[in-house]
């Protein structure tokens, strides 16, 4: 198995190319951060813990299906894990805050642990050897996941990383869409963030 240095695009126009040719546009990934941003933000003192991070992971998903959803892209929940898709392009995107985006010097990891799912849908199939900023070489015509990565500084960027153990291990490409600048400076607490696989238990209704 071949090894593969991470893809990291940084300039506006190389991104913007290469989500084009995804089937994706920043204006509609950033509206995806924007709500998930400000639905983070509705959590008060009094709600649960990790309501912070339940609400913008929800409103996250919500809205990427809300701008790309059509003749293109469809919702999937591949081994649970909440999705779109793109059939013709063999990609599917999912949401997901992390720790940090957009720095060269830290690779970001999940708030919260990926469930098994996550790590089931990483179609190739690979594992990671521990060598920094590389990772293995996808195998040819396999689907590819992406995830809107979002931080509590309000950077993004889509990336494609590989899922093991309950977090990202390495990544094929990374694509930085905003540094947080254009959100003036505001930043969130998202302690306790919420997984990305929801198990829940439904009971019978006594009486």
């Amino acid at each position: 198995m071949g090894m593969t240095k991470t893809k990291i695009l940084r300039e506006p126009w190389d991104v913007d190319r290469r989500l084009l040719e995804l089937g994706l546009t920043r204006v509609g990934l950033l509206k995806a951060r924007d709500s998930a941003f400000g639905a983070a933000a509705d959590a008060t003192p009094i709600h649960c813990a990790n309501a912070a991070g339940t609400f913008s992971y929800h409103v996250g998903v919500y809205t990427l299906r809300d701008c790309y959803l059509g003749k293109t892209w469809t919702m999937a929940r591949p081994s649970g894990v909440e999705v779109i898709k793109n059939d013709e392009a063999k990609v599917m995107v999912g949401f997901s805050n992390v720790h940090l985006a957009c720095d060269d010097a830290d690779e970001p990891k999940p708030r919260s642990e990926k469930g098994a799912g996550a790590e089931r849908v990483e179609l190739q199939a690979n594992l990671f050897d521990d060598l920094p900023r590389y990772t293995p070489t996808p195998e040819g015509g396999a689907w590819a996941m992406y995830y809107l990565m979002v931080d509590q500084g309000g950077r993004a960027e889509l990336s494609r990383p590989i899922v093991k153990d309950g977090t990202y291990v390495g990544f094929v490409e990374r694509l930085y869409l905003s540094n947080g600048d254009d959100l003036g400076g505001r930043a969130l607490s998202l302690d306790g963030d919420a997984a990305d696989n929801f198990d829940p238990q439904v009971v019978r209704k006594a009486g």
